[in-house]
């Protein structure tokens, strides 16, 4: 009886039950090529280095270069919680992945960052700017809103989010340096749509459209990417002359599958009204699409 003590105390003690409990599931936009989502789900519990932690596995659904609807695995992550700091394994190390015992003006270290990215430089820091407590699903919930600054804490200027107690950021991705990781495709996941579990109603502060919406994949018959440039872009995209030609409207839909805009297909396409942010860029005929990616910088 005193050894099932000292073992439920410990599992107490190293690790928060409260970080991916039974049914956890997020939803985030994916801001790879092809509109779609990745829903990132926890599928079992294991011990790594003698460590308990929750492995979450990740799966992409949208479309693929066939332009049909595909479902695939493409990894997973693991995780345990301590005393309100949420660790991510990575490279054989435990990354801090969220810290909500840090106060205002503290930081740590982004997690898991591999390579060079074009927009976040290594060793990059998640500042906090202020903290606070919000109420969901009749439930209260720490928060703490976050800017993105470099390895001497400077700030970025462009990238704050709120970060919400066991749920992760309100607006971007569960993985940090993943959404910003390449020159015009992020890694793999953008913007959260929504997270629930078992105990816990759906929760979906921003995406307006159900969780695992995928834009227009019934009326895809064919279809081929192409480029487009500049790329990134801050006003006007071109179009190779042989697209304009032969595809005479186009359709401009955000990582969330909404349409932004759209019009007859020209040589030259204007995007300046458009906020910064990933698009897929389609151009169309009464049978055929073709599709691009789009980077918009402010």
């Amino acid at each position: 009886m005193r050894l099932l003590i000292c073992l439920l105390l410990f599992s107490g003690i190293s690790f928060g039950q409260n970080w991916a409990p039974n049914g956890a599931q997020w939803h985030y936009s994916y801001i790879g090529f092809f509109p779609g989502y990745v829903d990132i789900a926890y599928t079992a519990d294991t011990i790594i280095d003698g460590q308990l932690a929750k492995k979450l596995t990740k799966t992409y659904h949208g479309l693929g270069w066939g332009m049909g609807i595909n479902s695939s695995e493409f990894g997973a992550e693991y995780t345990y919680e301590a005393n309100g700091v949420v660790y991510l394994r990575y490279q054989n190390h435990w990354d801090t992945l969220y810290n909500f015992n840090a106060q205002v003006g503290e930081s740590w270290r982004m997690a898991k960052q591999p390579l060079i990215s074009n927009i976040i430089p290594p060793n990059s820091r998640m500042k906090v700017l202020s903290t606070g407590t919000m109420t969901i699903n009749n439930e209260p919930r720490n928060y703490l809103v976050i800017d993105r600054c470099d390895s001497t804490n400077y700030s970025f200027g462009f990238l704050q989010d709120t970060l919400i107690e066991n749920i992760g950021f309100m607006r971007d991705y569960m993985l940090p340096y993943d959404q910003f990781d390449g020159a015009v495709d992020a890694n793999e996941g953008g913007p959260l749509r929504c997270y629930s579990h078992y105990d816990f109603v759906t929760y979906q502060p921003i995406f307006t459209e159900v969780c695992d919406y995928i834009m227009g994949t019934n009326e895809i018959n064919a279809s081929a990417s192409f480029q487009i440039y500049p790329n990134p872009v801050l006003d006007q995209v071109n179009i190779p002359a042989t697209y304009t030609a032969e595809f005479k409207t186009y359709r401009i839909i955000s990582t969330e599958g909404k349409l932004v805009q759209s019009g007859q297909t020209s040589e030259q396409i204007d995007v300046a009204n458009l906020p910064a942010g990933s698009y897929t860029l389609l151009v169309e005929n009464t049978s055929q699409i073709r599709c691009a990616k789009v980077l918009v910088l402010r």
